[in-house]
């Protein structure tokens, strides 16, 4: 069972890579084709167009998987001209290559039979009605797109055709042994390597910089010189902890009455199973139980292949409904020690018994009174912190000046700042919309005077802030006075890493040559031997793995500069390869097929690309979206 989830894992992600470059071809909806001449179109391909509304759709469906991918980072960036601007492109490629594939499907004569539409539009729970096909509730939807049958089937035939077309390119890939064997060769591959290090910090102090020198570079660099601006902010954090609340256990006790079935055990089943890999076996086995209900134990323990619960006489444990396999569920067993009929697992099948049922049970109010304790206070603490949220925001807007008031009348303790700038936020004030705030200078009036009021920040999450400007400093120049030291100091890094960096490459040539002497006299020593791997995640990898072989007796040499400035001597000792297991090797065939996959589809869209018509009709940003 184990295996078969890994493989369908690995079978997942290669479709996945195609819907990636085809994202449109699953997620546009049916909607997209109606009314295409009547609404504003963003793309036309070959003639056929693609319209506005399809487009905001996929961008919209685009925008929350960045937010999945990105986090936090989405909210500082999804405002970003050039953000926007590259979203808006791969969106629009990605329908371009859908209405590609739609047509390349169509010029194939890719066939899908009216029994198969059938199929689908009979199985789709929109159109159906106590787990039936109703024809009313079909019709109905037909007419709320406006479609006719024939014009739906047509579109659905057209979605099918093209993800043939993506099924048969994939199913079709195949890679030489050869190469397969060669490329399973490179990524087994390890090296041996030994390091010595050329210090740089070790002579920064044997450098000299007169103050000639440390001028010239002052004023060079002068717009490097500068102290940015500082704030210093008083500021009040509201959340909901701050409204406490408290509640009786008239209270808790009303709430569990009402909620009761929120507060009751889950009903759980306890089931087992027998596995096999044939039907006839299966069959056999059903017989079998239909005169011996009772050898269920017996029989699962000599003949299921599941290796786990066979051990145990096929039991798999007691297991909730909301965890329940699909395969538990449609057997549809309600009575204790009821027996299925035989039902399909992947490519294997299964009868399954129910053995015993616990049903629901409500717990002790002693049980649950802590956790509705805190969901009362919680809601009343929301409420209380919503409703001061309220009135604020009407205080700023209409009487700014009386915030102070109500702050002293709520007993809110005011934090202040010291001077801070952009490299030094503190902690509770390091948050995106904040300083955005602050450092565009929204809390300046003219003349860069601080504004004399509190202002109200709401925040995600029940957070809001009071933040008040009392003081700012503008950007000042640096003297050079206050700067000498920094630029001696960094002037003499650059003459250390030079020297470093001359005297490195003088001791690389040496050892080339097979002579050592420079290497010695320096002091140096080779490390002790490391093994790296083609795939570890070291920033020298690819360094190493592009040195050629040590040729017979002799060494490979190398030299890199580390983020220190120090200088590193790589000798490569030995190349080797090692052997991965059948399951390691399964996973790079598999890989390896899945990125082969991707050149294909890329290439094929290339050329459908290039023998086509395809005209954009630019509209503004703010219209799109």
């Amino acid at each position: 069972m184990k295996k078969h989830s890994q493989s369908r894992f690995t079978h997942i992600i290669g479709k996945c890579i195609l819907g990636i470059i085809i994202l449109s071809l699953i997620l546009s909806t049916i909607n997209g084709y109606i009314h295409q001449n009547s609404e504003k179109y963003i793309a036309v391909v070959n003639g056929e167009k693609i319209n506005l509304s399809t487009f905001q759709k996929m961008y919209f469906i685009e925008q929350e998987k960045q937010k999945k991918i990105l986090g936090k980072k989405f909210f500082k960036i999804h405002n970003n001209v050039q953000f926007i601007q590259q979203t808006y492109n791969y969106v629009i490629s990605q329908l371009v290559n859908n209405v590609l594939l739609e047509q390349y499907a169509k010029k194939m004569q890719l066939q899908v039979n009216d029994s198969e539409i059938k199929k689908i539009i009979f199985n789709s729970s929109l159109f159906q009605k106590n787990k039936k096909f109703n024809k009313e509730q079909y019709l109905n939807y037909l007419t709320s797109i406006n479609l006719t049958n024939r014009e739906y089937i047509d579109i659905i035939k057209k979605k099918i055709n093209t993800e043939n077309l993506v099924n048969a390119i994939y199913n079709s890939n195949f890679i030489l042994n050869y190469e397969k064997n060669n490329i399973i060769k490179l990524l087994s591959q390890k090296r041996i390597i030994k390091k010595a290090i050329i210090k740089t910090d070790s002579i920064i102090n044997k450098q000299h910089t007169n103050d000639i020198e440390a001028r010239k570079y002052f004023y060079q660099n002068r717009n490097n010189f500068y102290i940015p601006e500082k704030f210093k902010i008083n500021f009040i954090h509201l959340n909901i902890d701050r409204f406490k609340t408290s509640c009786n256990n008239k209270e808790i006790y009303e709430t569990y009455l009402k909620n009761i079935q929120k507060y009751s055990t889950k009903e759980i089943r306890r089931y087992s199973i027998i596995q096999t890999k044939t039907k006839k076996q299966a069959l056999l086995i059903l017989s079998k139980l239909s005169n011996a209900p009772k050898d269920f134990s017996k029989i699962a323990q000599k003949h299921s292949i599941d290796p786990i619960s066979s051990k145990k006489g096929g039991d798999i444990g007691w297991i909730s409904e909301d965890i329940t396999p699909n395969e538990i569920k449609k057997a549809n067993l309600q009575r204790k020690n009821q027996i299925s009929n035989i039902i399909t697992f992947k490519n294997e099948f299964l009868i399954i018994k129910l053995n015993d049922i616990k049903i629901a049970q409500p717990k002790k109010i002693d049980e649950v009174s802590d956790i509705i304790k805190k969901k009362i206070q919680h809601k009343k603490s929301l409420n209380l912190y919503n409703t001061f949220i309220h009135n604020i925001s009407h205080v700023v807007k209409k009487h700014p000046n009386n915030i102070e008031s109500i702050i002293k009348k709520n007993n809110f303790v005011i934090e202040k700042t010291n001077w801070f700038n952009k490299n030094s936020v503190p902690k509770n004030l390091n948050n995106f919309i904040l300083k955005k705030i602050i450092f565009h200078k929204k809390l300046l009036q003219n003349h860069q005077i601080p504004k004399k009021y509190f202002h109200l920040i709401i925040l995600k999450k029940h957070q809001a802030f009071l933040i008040k400007l009392v003081n700012f400093k503008n950007q000042e120049k640096q003297s050079f006075q206050n700067v000498r030291k920094n630029i001696i100091y960094k002037i003499n890094l650059i003459k250390a890493t030079k020297e470093s960096q001359k005297k490195a490459e003088k001791i690389m040539l040496q050892l080339k040559k097979g002579k050592n002497n420079l290497f010695k006299k320096s002091h140096l020593y080779f490390s002790d031997p490391e093994i790296i791997s083609r795939y570890d995640q070291n920033s020298i990898t690819s360094i190493i793995f592009n040195l050629p072989r040590p040729k017979q007796g002799k060494k490979t040499y190398t030299l890199y500069q580390d983020k220190n400035n120090n200088f590193i001597i790589i000798s490569l000792e030995k190349v080797y390869n090692t052997t991965f297991s059948p399951e390691e090797n399964n996973m790079i065939i598999k890989y390896i097929e899945q990125n082969n996959n991707q050149i294909i589809f890329n290439s094929i869209l290339k050329d459908l690309r290039e023998k086509s018509v395809i005209t954009y009709n630019k509209i503004e940003f703010d219209k799109l979206l």
